[in-house]
């Protein structure tokens, strides 16, 4: 099975919905596909989501899947996201999370922009689901 990333975004958004408000930053592939499948020019997203509900602060949800068995690399995190994610830990917040799903695994797991900042600082270039606190959905 091929991964790109859609089966975890609509599981995610499902979640989400039935909770409070998730709101899509439409990514160049979606404004695409809303102008017939001609290319478009697109500036980078800080994520792919914005999320509120009662008693979750609104932040960022930037949603991630791997087939790896161990750990996330962080390759697969784009610039834009990347920074988006090191301003909102300087702002010391907290409101940018990473939502990974493990296909190998078959579970969630959840890593803070202060988490993917400290890797970063410490030279990582990945993290390992052990590492990460699960998502319980």
């Amino acid at each position: 099975m091929k991964n790109n990333g859609k089966e975890a975004e609509r599981s995610f958004v499902d979640y989400w919905t039935t909770l409070g408000h998730v709101e899509r930053l439409r990514d160049r592939a979606d404004l695409m596909a809303l102008n017939g499948g001609k290319p478009v020019k697109d500036f980078q997203k800080p994520s792919d989501f914005l999320v509120s509900a009662p008693g979750v602060p609104l932040h960022y949800a930037e949603v991630k899947s791997t087939w790896h068995e161990r750990l996330f690399e962080f390759k697969h995190i784009q610039d834009g996201q990347s920074a988006a994610a090191q301003k909102e830990h300087l702002r010391g917040n907290n409101s940018y999370v990473f939502y990974i799903f493990s296909y190998h695994l078959g579970r969630w797991f959840i890593m803070s922009c202060e988490q993917y900042a400290h890797a970063l600082k410490m030279g990582r270039r990945s993290i390992k689901f052990e590492d990460l606190s699960p998502w319980l959905k």
